[in-house]
């Protein structure tokens, strides 16, 4: 059976996930006072990766986007359906917080939310247009995930490499030729360390056989 995600558990897990939170939470009598809808997307991500023997730890910070359209009555002043938004703004900012620190998959909790606040006019909302606001709000998901190294029994061995490279797995290696000729010496390389200088020009080293450790 495939495993979910770590990132879809955080955005659309029944229980957890952001997404379902925010539709919830939009139907509360908190928010009754405000007809709303919201779209969402990842404007970018980026990753930190810290390795070990045998494992990488992932740590990923995507920048999620959620835009949403409030709608205001039409016989309100301009003046306080703009108050209304900003309230709706700091109600959603409030949630997002509360949901980020309960989230255990999450690194760390949203400390920082950005975004946009549109001035009032006609928004389309439910395939027709209104008056309301567009209301964006950034923010960053921090949390990680780890990725096992692969077995060394995969490793094909039949890769080569150049004087100089840096060595992917401790073993003996054989000198080739450019056509891969053997050329009759070996060398034993240790992993993480740069392949030495060959006899001749154009000559490159291939794996004979994988360093074994004690505990394999």
């Amino acid at each position: 059976m495939p495993t979910t995600s770590t990132v879809r558990q955080i955005l659309s897990d029944s229980q957890q996930g952001l997404l379902p939170y925010l539709h919830h939470q939009l139907a509360t009598e908190e928010f009754a006072q405000f007809r709303s809808q919201f779209v969402f997307h990842a404007e970018e991500s980026s990753t930190d990766v810290n390795s070990g023997d045998r494992t990488s730890e992932l740590q990923t910070a995507p920048l999620i986007s959620l835009k949403f359209t409030i709608i205001v009555d039409s016989h309100i002043s301009a003046d306080d359906a703009t108050i209304l938004a900003l309230e709706f703004q700091e109600k959603i900012d409030c949630c997002l917080v509360k949901w980020s620190q309960k989230n255990k998959q999450l690194f760390s909790s949203v400390t920082q939310i950005k975004g946009s606040f549109g001035r009032l006019e006609e928004v389309r909302y439910h395939g027709g247009f209104l008056p309301g606001f567009s209301i964006e709000r950034q923010f960053r998901l921090h949390y990680k995930t780890s990725v096992t190294a692969t077995d060394n029994s995969s490793f094909s061995g039949n890769e080569l490499y150049k004087p100089g490279e840096i060595v992917p797995e401790s073993g003996l290696y054989e000198l080739t030729g450019p056509r891969g000729g053997n050329k009759g010496q070996e060398v034993t390389a240790t992993k993480g360390e740069p392949f030495p200088p060959t006899p001749d020009s154009g000559m490159y080293y291939k794996l004979v056989t994988l360093t074994k450790h004690k505990n394999s």
